[in-house]
């Protein structure tokens, strides 16, 4: 029997940052491109991640409106907030969809979502873009949604870009919505990770990997990017050069540099400037 599921990704456009860190030479930043999945039957669909803003969820509201789909669930891979900040202005449109992650997800999500972390992280970054109600999910007992007989299963992964970090996975139709475990030619966000966590993280690439999907979507991409399998080897890749750069040099400006050489095209090497100077910070 063929499947009926269908896929969509909304791709919310990069925003300017208020910051004072920027990467050599560059005079601004601004955020990564923000994915956002539908999975869709006949009648009714999953969402997988939201954006940041208000402003960028009016406009995947707006998007999944157009669909004529029934929202029923919306679900997070991970807990950084510019994966399920939106989640409020969603509900106001689609009231009945429930909003849920994993039990490990939700720990992060709640530190996310605390005042502190929003009053001295999030809010500074984007002034007056922030939802004044950050919903925190529910449970997802099982770890299984049901969307029209069809079994979306979430995949524990561990630490990739964060700690605690699932995927998706449609096994009907092989696809897999990665959340941060995959990037699609944007630069990864490794400043919350170590040498230990690095190998964590093609751990957990090896297990997205195992899943032998058919489509990949990274939870950071250039918008039209294809979401091919090979993503899962060009972001190990970029792990393990990271990861053979940070031992063979002492500034951050030197890492950022022979990284910002082997990818000279991927898209915010803001990115990569914040992750060098996790590394090797004061240099």
């Amino acid at each position: 029997m063929t499947s009926r599921l269908q896929w969509e990704v909304f791709v919310s456009a990069q925003i300017p940052v208020v910051t004072n860190d920027f990467p050599p030479g560059a005079s601004d930043m601004k955020w990564s491109p923000i994915s956002s999945t539908l999975i869709s039957g006949q009648r009714d669909a999953v969402l997988v991640d939201t954006p940041i803003t208000v402003d960028q969820n009016q406009k995947l509201v707006d998007w999944i409106a157009a669909s004529g789909k029934n929202l029923t669930t919306i679900y997070a891979t991970h807990g950084h907030g510019d994966h399920f900040f939106g989640v409020n202005t969603i509900q106001k449109k689609f009231p009945k969809a429930r909003f849920v992650a994993t039990r490990e997800v939700i720990a992060v999500m709640q530190k996310q979502a605390s005042a502190p972390v929003v009053n001295t992280y999030w809010k500074p970054r984007f002034p007056g873009q922030i939802d004044s109600t950050l919903v925190v999910a529910d449970e997802l007992k099982g770890g299984v949604i049901e969307l029209e007989g069809e079994q979306l299963v979430g995949v524990p992964l561990g630490h990739t870009d964060t700690d605690n970090t699932t995927c998706l996975h449609a096994p009907s139709i092989g696809l897999v919505v990665a959340g941060d475990a995959v990037y699609n030619d944007v630069h990864l966000h490794l400043g919350e990770s170590n040498a230990e966590t690095r190998n964590d993280w093609i751990a957990a690439l090896d297990k997205v990997e195992s899943l032998t999907p058919v489509a990949v979507i990274a939870g950071h991409k250039r918008p039209g990017a294809p979401d091919t399998p090979n993503n899962i080897e060009e972001t190990r890749k970029y792990i393990r050069d990271f990861d053979r750069i940070a031992t063979n040099t002492k500034t951050a400006s030197e890492l950022y540099n022979q990284m910002l050489a082997i990818y000279p095209e991927r898209v915010n090497p803001a990115v990569l400037w914040l992750s060098a100077r996790a590394m090797k910070p004061g240099t």
